[in-house]
C-alpha cells in the first residue's frame, strides 16, 4: 500500500492488473483503466506479462477532475493520448503546445465512462486470505468450505464474516468475482465457451444465466456492445 499527492490514472495497455483501495479490489484487462484521487492509500498487482502506463495529474483548482476511485473504460482515442503523453514525459503548462493537451487531455478524463468492476473486500484477515485467493484463482475447483479451511477457519464462520463486513453472502461475493473476471475475459479473442470453463462453470448455459442475472444481457450481447462503443 502506497500513496502520493498526485492524482493517478493507471493503465495496463497489456495484461491485467488488479487495484486494490481500502476495502475495495478492482480487476481490469485492456481497454480498462484505475482512477485513483490524490492522497488515497492503493496497491497494484500484476498477472502475467503486463505493458503498465502512467498519467499522474497535478492537483489544480481551474481543472480539478473529480472522479470517486474506480475503473473506467478507455476507448482508442484515449489509449493513444495515454500513450502520447506518455512519449512526451513531463508535460506542463509552458507552452501553448502542453496547455492545449493538457486541457484536451483533462477533458477526456473527466468524460471517462465508469465500469461495474469493483469487488468489495472483507478486513478480517482470515477472510481477505480467502478473497486474495479467489480473485487470484477464480476458476479454482476448490468447494467453498476448502477453500475456508485453507485459510484457517471454518465455512459457517466466514459466510458470517462476508455478511456483516462486505454485504453479502459468500457464494454471492464469488460469483461476482466470476463475472468481475468474466468481463476481463470477454475483452480477449476467448469464445464465451472458454471462458466458461476457465472460470469453472459447470456448464454454458450456467454461465449466461449467471451473467445475465448480474449485467441484464448475455455475453455475447455484452460483448457486441463494448466492440461499438470503445471506439
Amino acid at each position: 500500500m502506497h500513496f502520493h499527492s498526485w492524482a493517478q490514472l493507471v493503465y495496463a495497455r497489456e495484461g491485467v492488473i488488479a487495484v486494490e483501495s481500502g476495502n475495495a479490489c478492482w480487476v481490469v484487462p485492456t481497454s480498462r483503466a484505475i482512477w485513483v484521487p490524490a492522497g488515497q492509500p492503493h496497491s497494484i498487482k500484476m498477472y502475467g506479462k503486463v505493458f503498465l502506463q502512467t498519467l499522474y495529474f497535478q492537483s489544480r483548482p481551474k481543472a480539478t477532475i473529480d472522479l470517486q476511485c474506480s475503473a473506467y473504460e478507455i476507448t482508442s482515442l484515449m489509449r493513444e493520448l495515454i500513450a502520447f503523453v506518455c512519449s512526451k514525459g513531463i508535460v506542463n503548462s509552458d507552452t501553448d503546445e502542453h496547455r492545449n493537451l493538457i486541457a484536451f487531455l483533462t477533458f477526456q478524463v473527466k468524460s471517462l465512462r465508469p465500469i461495474p468492476l469493483m469487488v468489495p473486500m472483507p478486513s478480517d484477515p482470515r477472510a481477505k486470505r480467502l478473497a486474495s485467493r479467489v480473485i487470484d484463482n477464480p476458476g479454482t475447483s476448490m468447494s467453498l468450505a476448502q477453500l475456508c479451511e485453507e485459510s484457517g477457519t471454518s465455512l459457517r464462520t466466514m459466510q458470517r464474516v462476508f455478511s456483516q463486513e462486505v454485504g453479502l453472502p459468500l457464494s454471492r461475493w464469488k460469483n461476482l468475482v466470476l463475472m468481475v473476471h468474466a468481463i476481463q475475459l470477454l475483452a480477449s479473442d476467448r469464445t464465451i465457451t472458454q471462458i466458461s470453463l476457465e472460470l469453472g462453470f459447470e456448464s454454458l448455459s450456467a454461465f449466461i444465466f449467471s451473467f445475465r442475472k448480474y449485467f441484464g444481457e448475455s455475453p455475447g450481447q455484452y460483448r457486441l456492445s463494448q466492440s461499438r462503443t470503445s471506439i
